[in-house]
């Protein structure tokens, strides 16, 4: 009998949480100059 082995790519994981931290980096620098800028109309 054979143990059957589970593979769990934990790289990916990583990957997708350092991507999805960087974007939401990205997006909140991007808000916060909006922000600061205030309404230029």
């Amino acid at each position: 009998m054979q143990e059957q082995e589970t593979f769990t790519p934990k790289g990916a994981w990583a990957f997708a949480l350092l991507f999805l931290v960087l974007l939401v980096l990205i997006w909140g620098t991007v808000y916060y100059l909006l922000v600061s800028q205030g309404p230029t109309v």
